[in-house]
């Protein structure tokens, strides 16, 4: 369980840099400009979480249910992406308050 909440730290982390930050804002309007849903897709950091942590949990294969394994990867990545996108949440709030 432990592993999980690492994973969604990371996930969390990564969504929000990727999405939010002027360091990726550049690489964000070159997606856009290519690909209208791939331009979605990395300015939505709740969504963007749900494919990092998809990847997060393919790579590390935490597994929380204990059944059909390809099942428990799926279940156990969208678990990853649901405390992920509070965190994120928190992030985001928190850069607003900061003015940042």
């Amino acid at each position: 369980m432990i592993e999980v909440l690492y994973l969604s730290l990371v996930t969390a982390s990564v969504s929000f840099t990727v999405t939010e930050t002027k360091l990726f804002k550049p690489m964000r309007e070159w997606v856009r400009i290519k690909s209208v849903w791939g331009g979605d897709l990395v300015s939505c950091g709740y969504c963007f979480g749900h494919w990092v942590a998809l990847a997060l949990v393919i790579i590390y294969q935490p597994q929380l249910f204990q059944c059909w394994y390809l099942l428990d990867l799926l279940l156990t990545a969208l678990v990853v992406a649901w405390l992920a996108g509070f965190q994120w949440a928190l992030l985001c709030l928190l850069m607003l308050k900061a003015q940042k």
